[in-house]
């Protein structure tokens, strides 16, 4: 990988830039005029010990605070295109205001030359699909698992776009709000799912996840940790007991769908798959050498970050 010293001496031509400013991180990502990446900076923003996230207004405030910093890393932008996160779903409802701090600047840098939108949940599609492309053009399945996000999903393409069909979720809170609400009830940082898998150690302790066809529920399992931790089980049960429930839960649903749908590649995203211990599971509830293929992203590309709009742009042209 060239220097980024090297890269701004002779100026920036004919690469791809991407803009992501979550309700997690502020992400810029570069990549070259072979789908390489150059540049990539993606700080997690600051969440006060104890707290479960950021109200939209601090958020705002962060990302406004660091996006220019990022951008002003990478100097003079000539002949790049541009490419924005500019809600969590592709659907004319979907709304989140963190978004558009990124989509008003890339929106200035841009003026005159257009820019590439993308939702959220196609970022992350897109940035899994970085270290998979051999799925690009073919039907899968996914599963975007995050933060404030559990969704099922059908992906089908015209041309290099995805069409997305979303076939369920849960119908209350997230994978990764059951992960973080028990960590930080455990004491451990925001997010916890990092936190949370250090201290898993196996156990026989289970915590089971309703599921009815393609949708789940994390509420109960929820307040039945709030019961155990009242009654004394160690941190380190209950982290592994709730690391599984997530595992075997979405297992359920997605090997459901592979016999509604018969499609039978994976590709599992979002933050929530950086977790060792759920892709260990899901790998052996899921993979068959005739039957079916599972795709992850790496642990960097599974957050939230600008690589999947990066790539789309690169995609497209």
């Amino acid at each position: 990988m060239e220097s980024w010293d090297e890269l701004s001496v002779r100026m920036v031509s004919n690469y791809y830039l991407g803009v992501d400013t979550s309700n997690y991180r502020t992400s810029v990502c570069l990549l070259d005029a072979d789908g390489k990446i150059v540049f990539q900076r993606r700080p997690l923003l600051s969440v006060p010990q104890g707290k479960l996230g950021l109200r939209q207004q601090e958020a705002v405030f962060q990302h406004l605070k660091v996006l220019p910093k990022l951008l002003e890393e990478l100097g003079p932008l000539n002949d790049v295109q541009f490419g924005v996160t500019n809600a969590p779903r592709p659907l004319p409802d979907s709304y989140m205001p963190c978004f558009l701090v990124g989509h008003s600047f890339i929106r200035a840098l841009a003026a005159g030359r257009g820019f590439l939108e993308l939702s959220h949940q196609e970022n992350h599609l897109w940035a899994g699909l970085h270290e998979n492309q051999e799925l690009i053009g073919k039907p899968f399945l996914a599963m975007h698992l995050s933060g404030g996000t559990t969704e099922f999903l059908e992906v089908t393409w015209q041309g290099n776009s995805m069409q997305i069909k979303e076939l369920g979720g849960s119908s209350d809170i997230s994978a990764g709000q059951f992960l973080d609400r028990i960590g930080v009830l455990l004491g451990l940082p925001f997010p916890a799912g990092p936190y949370l898998e250090k201290l898993a150690k196996p156990t026989d302790l289970r915590l089971g996840v309703p599921v009815k066809g393609s949708n789940l529920s994390y509420s109960g399992p929820e307040a039945e940790a709030k019961r155990l931790i009242l009654a004394g089980v160690s941190g380190e049960e209950l982290a592994y007991a709730a690391i599984l429930a997530v595992a075997k839960s979405v297992g359920r649903v997605l090997r459901s769908l592979r016999e509604a749908t018969n499609i039978r590649d994976f590709l599992l995203v979002g933050g929530v798959m950086a977790n060792n211990l759920i892709k260990e599971r899901l790998l052996k509830d899921l993979h068959h050498p005739q039957a079916s293929k599972v795709y992850f992203a790496s642990p960097e590309a599974s957050g939230d970050n600008a690589l999947g709009v990066a790539t789309a742009l690169f995609w497209r042209d």
